[in-house]
């Protein structure tokens, strides 16, 4: 498992900064899909109000679909300060 790993990370910059682009391309249709989907009910993304059960129900999926790319996006930060920190030395 370790290996398979292995292979998926990134080795320089390059890799790491597609991966990043299309990470926070992700994100960013998250988050219309979201801000969309609050206008289309006639909501304000910004969440003031009590939350409703449609709306808890719709922020939940955003939240689901937001962690992975958070996480991945975290791993490719530590992954980028490594990178420079070999370079530095």
């Amino acid at each position: 498992m370790a290996e398979q790993r292995a292979l998926r990370a990134p080795i320089d910059h390059e890799v790491l900064l597609g991966e990043i682009q299309h990470l926070l391309g992700a994100l960013a249709d998250v988050e219309t899909d979201f801000a969309v989907a609050c206008e289309e009910r006639g909501w304000r993304p910004s969440g003031e109000g009590a939350p409703s059960p449609d709306r808890a129900t719709l922020e939940a999926e955003r939240q689901r679909r937001r962690e992975p790319l958070i996480r991945r996006l975290d791993s490719l930060d530590r992954a980028c300060r490594a990178l420079q920190a070999g370079n530095a030395a």
